[in-house]
């Protein structure tokens, strides 16, 4: 069987440490139009761009209404705790072992830039990634695949792995024929990740270094 050529990583959720975060920060902003949302129903959409998550815990009418001033409302909410935010346990370590074992590193990233940046820093990504993305690479957010085919595209890659939290993660992954391994520290139950498709679910980045040959041979029987 061929190697991975390969490593698709998601940051929020994967990397860094954020999910609540940003699910927080929608709370905020939802309850900031006078349209509160339980902060567990955001959670279980995190993962989707503002653009899906936003009529997924409402509705398309009130969606269409309160878009905007929510997309707005989350982000200076999530601007005001972005520096709370800290890299999850191996998240270097994690790029650094993939790039031994042979693979192009792209951060996959659906983050607004100015939030994506904050993230590159802490990972040093300049250093230990080959490329990555952020919103503006797709017009279509997750679990639709473009941003996966544009993180591709930027190296060229073919036989390539996914790494994510999220089940949005599996289900975008799988649809591009990509087979992903699941971790549990953006807050999504293994049984979840499995039942979207996952090949090997793991704690964190720092678990996944330690198994990082069982997982890639998971993916692989799931990729033949």
């Amino acid at each position: 069987m061929d190697p991975f050529e390969v490593a698709l990583l998601d940051i929020d959720g994967t990397l860094l440490d954020s999910t609540y975060h940003h699910a927080l920060a929608w709370s905020r902003a939802f309850a900031g139009v006078g349209h509160p949302v339980p902060v567990w129903r955001i959670h279980r959409h995190i993962g989707m761009g503002g653009d899906r998550l936003i009529p997924a815990v409402t509705d398309e009418q009130t969606a269409e209404r309160i878009a905007d001033d929510v997309q707005e409302r989350w982000q200076a909410a999530y601007d005001e705790m972005i520096e709370e935010t800290r890299l999850l346990p191996g998240a270097r370590d994690l790029l650094d072992t993939l790039r031994a074992a042979g693979m192009r590193v792209v951060l996959a990233s659906s983050s607004i830039p100015k939030h994506a940046e904050h993230a590159l820093r802490l990972l040093e990504a300049d250093e230990r990634a080959d490329a990555w993305t952020t919103s503006e690479d797709a017009e279509e957010s997750k679990p639709d695949p473009e941003l996966l085919e544009a993180a591709l595209d930027e190296v060229g890659g073919q036989q390539a792995v996914m790494i994510g939290d999220a089940t949005w993660d599996v289900i975008a992954a799988n649809r591009v024929s990509v087979p992903t391994i699941g971790l549990l520290c953006g807050g999504f139950g293994e049984a979840e990740l499995r039942e979207a498709g996952a090949a090997a679910v793991y704690r964190d980045p720092a678990d996944l270094v330690a198994h990082l040959d069982e997982a890639l041979s998971a993916a692989g029987a799931r990729r033949g």
